[in-house]
């Protein structure tokens, strides 16, 4: 039987929902060749007997990235599996469309199955929150969480006796970066005067709170695990999180538990868009909750976040 390889280097959420359920939906089949991905993307294709970090960097052009070769090549639908077309005209099949792929060759690999373990357990049950400050499609970026609304979400948690993991890659951490990551290292740290204290940034105030651990931190503290793995690793060991959609958003909802997600702009806000049959319900039995932010002001102000804040305590 011919083997089908994969060779994929797009952005890390598409690679998440386009290409590792392909792969692992061919191993189950027994017709997976050799894996060709970004640099420490092996964690994710653990099950592949060949696996081949070739690139350094990701594209956003998906025709380049190798989409064209999946049976899935667009994340956000797949109006000619549903429809029989690559369009949709009328509103209610949009609807209809909106999050909705093809699942014939699709099985997301069982990541917190096999990645949980006893090396990260904490004396409290953990809630990890993750956060960027990226540029957007060439703009502003709006999938973030400002200084007022961490401090809120740290002292809340920490206060009910969880303890936090807090992660925000800075760009140069990464272990590949796509062009819109690339140029974010002019957008300057997520940062504010504080009271008493003066300007600080989003890392710096996680040392203030006695059980606010950030990631970067584990990351140096373990030094034989590579980023994605100890990703892996801490996920598979959690249950409850809070993301923003996107890359973070997708790799919380492998996880099960529960995943409350931050919701601004972009193709998500459509109608229907986590609906029961959306891929976002698909990647594990995690229960997805969403806010959508409805003061469009950017940069954001603590109004931004009030309804997800009040979510969080409603759930957690």
């Amino acid at each position: 039987m011919d083997k089908i390889p994969i060779d994929i280097h797009c952005e890390f959420a598409v690679e998440l929902v386009l290409a590792t359920p392909y792969a692992y939906w061919l191993h189950t089949q027994n017709k997976l060749g050799d894996v060709y991905v970004a640099k420490d993307m092996k964690p994710f294709y653990y099950f592949a007997d060949n696996v081949i970090e070739k690139y350094s960097s990701r594209t956003i052009n998906n025709a380049a990235a190798g989409l064209n070769s999946l049976p899935n090549n667009w994340l956000h639908h797949n109006a000619e599996a549903m429809f029989g077309k690559d369009h949709v005209i009328s509103e209610a099949d949009q609807i209809r469309a909106n999050g909705v792929l093809d699942y014939t060759q699709w099985t997301p690999p069982p990541l917190k199955e096999i990645y949980k373990n006893d090396r990260f357990t904490f004396d409290k049950e953990v809630v990890i929150i993750n956060n960027s400050f990226n540029i957007e499609k060439g703009g502003y970026p709006t999938r973030y969480f400002s200084i007022e609304c961490l401090y809120e979400m740290f002292s809340y948690l920490t206060e009910k006796g969880y303890k936090v993991i807090y992660k925000r890659p800075k760009t140069n951490s990464l272990p590949t970066e796509d062009q819109n990551e690339q140029g974010s290292f002019r957008l300057g740290e997520i940062e504010a005067q504080v009271e008493g204290i003066g300007l600080i940034n989003d890392h710096e105030l996680t040392e203030y709170f006695e059980d606010v651990i950030l990631f970067d931190n584990l990351l140096g503290s373990n030094p034989d695990l590579s980023y994605n793995t100890l990703q892996c690793m801490l996920y598979a060991n959690c249950n409850k999180f809070i993301s923003y959609v996107g890359g973070a958003g997708i790799l919380c909802s492998y996880f099960d538990g529960k995943n409350i997600m931050w919701l601004s702009r972009g193709k998500e806000i459509r109608e229907d868009y986590f609906s029961e049959d959306a891929y976002y319900h698909n990647l594990s039995n995690c229960e997805i909750i969403t806010v959508r932010d409805k003061n469009e002001t950017y940069p954001h102000s603590i109004e931004n976040y009030s309804e997800f804040i009040q979510t969080i305590k409603a759930h957690y």
